[in-house]
């Protein structure tokens, strides 16, 4: 018969461990289990038959030997068992945190025993403290990139983040994606060569497969300079307009991004109607996302999600510059 009783059923393990900044709730069980010797599953199931009173979270902080603040602050997967988990930010996902960032807090890091973290699959591209390619492309350690070489990179991350906290991540999320699709068909097209060359020569290769996080380290500075325009309410109205105001944006583009040498033909009228079109791909992204969290929230729709005129939570996009 299983049946609540007192607290003696949850006891400390011999090895306390802190857990990593935004880690994965099943990432750190693991990660306990193996540090004690034990598979995840057993760390709170200490009695096969009967069932503590205590609540889960308490459990896991005496389980670790850390504080219940330090686990909530640590882990965003815990407390949040009333709502959908990171409702309001679809781009948030699993991935593998900076390896530098992993071994100054654990002491190692392993291609097969790793740490995995809540991230921005759209806006977490470049850990700022070791100058390592950690974003789209880079699943593991091993497919982390040192960029320490191209600065034009990292200060592109830089400006990806001012950007974030200005625009929200409503806005900016459905621009990068759509900047990064525009990016990657004009360049094949033949659009600005040379940055795209240099910065491949830096990384040594010239021709990355579609999987090698090289091949968008090489055009990451151009996709956040798209991104920055396209962000702007006022640039985003003027190429969806039919008049006057489509050539202010285009000048303005080609302005930011110049050309450097004539499009072919074919590819010409193609570019121009793509610039209004990225737009107009923008605007709907936005207008879905806001429905969406419209009909999530139970009041205000304005309030957490129209964050064009606030600062986006700190914990959760300063993981870059202060790991």
């Amino acid at each position: 018969m299983r049946e609540p009783t007192g607290y003696w059923l949850t006891r400390p393990l011999p090895r306390p461990l802190p857990p990593f900044p935004h880690e994965s709730e099943r990432s750190y069980l693991e990660r306990l289990g193996a540090t004690n010797g034990i598979r995840a599953e057993r760390v709170l199931a200490q009695s096969s038959w009967l069932e503590s009173r205590q609540d889960y979270i308490e459990r896991l902080a005496i389980v670790s030997g850390q504080s219940r603040e330090t686990l909530l602050h640590a882990i965003p997967q815990l407390g949040q068992e009333h709502r959908p988990f990171l409702a309001d930010r679809p781009d948030f996902s699993v991935n593998a945190p900076c390896r530098l960032c992993v071994a100054r807090r654990t002491g190692s890091y392993s291609h097969f025993s790793r740490v995995s973290v809540w991230s921005s699959r759209f806006h977490d591209q470049v850990c700022l403290r070791h100058k390592i390619w950690t974003g789209r492309s880079a699943e593991n350690y091993m497919q982390q990139v040192d960029v320490t070489d191209l600065p034009d990179v990292i200060q592109a991350q830089r400006r990806h983040y001012r950007l974030l906290r200005r625009h929200g991540h409503i806005v900016l999320s459905a621009c990068f994606e759509h900047c990064s699709d525009l990016w990657d068909a004009v360049v094949r097209r033949g659009y600005r060569p040379s940055d795209r060359r240099r910065r491949l020569d830096t990384l040594g290769i010239s021709h990355p497969e579609i999987w090698d996080p090289r091949r968008y380290i090489a055009v990451y500075p151009e996709v956040v300079a798209a991104t920055a325009l396209y962000a702007s309410p006022h640039w985003r109205k003027l190429a969806r307009s039919e008049d006057s105001g489509y050539l202010r944006f285009r000048a303005e583009f080609i302005r930011q991004l110049p050309q450097e040498r004539i499009l072919r033909r074919s590819s010409k009228p193609w570019f121009l109607k793509e610039l209004g079109d990225t737009a107009l791909r923008i605007e709907d992204a936005i207008a879905a996302a806001l429905a969406c969290g419209s009909s999530e929230s139970s009041g205000d729709p304005a309030g957490e999600l129209d964050l064009p005129k606030r600062k986006v939570a700190s914990a959760y996009l300063k993981y870059g510059d202060s790991a």
